[in-house]
């Protein structure tokens, strides 16, 4: 049984032989490598960001809960959703799943910033607005 319901954006994500480590299971650095690439395809797929100066935040925080190690040939799902949009922030969270198990729950914190000077700036509006519309949702 998934529990992807309230996650408007998932991908699968293949389990590569580089992913596991000395213990047979995907590393926990590399789980954050996950993350990353639901994050990216996301942004390019909604945001038709084509170049990396088209995304205006950086990453503040991160958390990550592991449930449950994943291993070589395992089929992964990464689920992602926009919550806690803020003036100059908002947030990811994301489900990561195999075979319909959640293997962890993670979130991340953007800052949204002026790439010429690193200081934070407000949500761009086209933003805000695509994140409320597409992917905020109450968990």
């Amino acid at each position: 049984m998934t529990e992807m319901t309230g996650y408007p954006y998932v991908i699968p994500i293949p389990v590569r032989w580089r992913d596991i480590d000395a213990f047979h299971h995907v590393n926990n650095a590399t789980i954050v490598t996950y993350l990353e690439i639901a994050r990216a395809q996301m942004w390019r797929k909604v945001f038709k960001g084509s170049d990396v100066m088209d995304i205006p935040y950086v990453i503040a925080k991160l958390e990550v809960d592991y449930k449950r190690p994943i291993k070589l040939y395992d089929e992964v799902m990464v689920g992602l959703r926009a919550v806690d949009i803020g003036r100059s922030s908002f947030a990811f969270e994301y489900l990561i799943e195999v075979e319909g198990r959640t293997a962890v729950l993670a979130r991340t914190l953007q800052v949204c910033i002026r790439h010429e000077t690193g200081r934070p700036i407000r949500v761009p509006e086209e933003v805000r607005q695509t994140l409320i519309n597409l992917f905020e949702t109450s968990p």
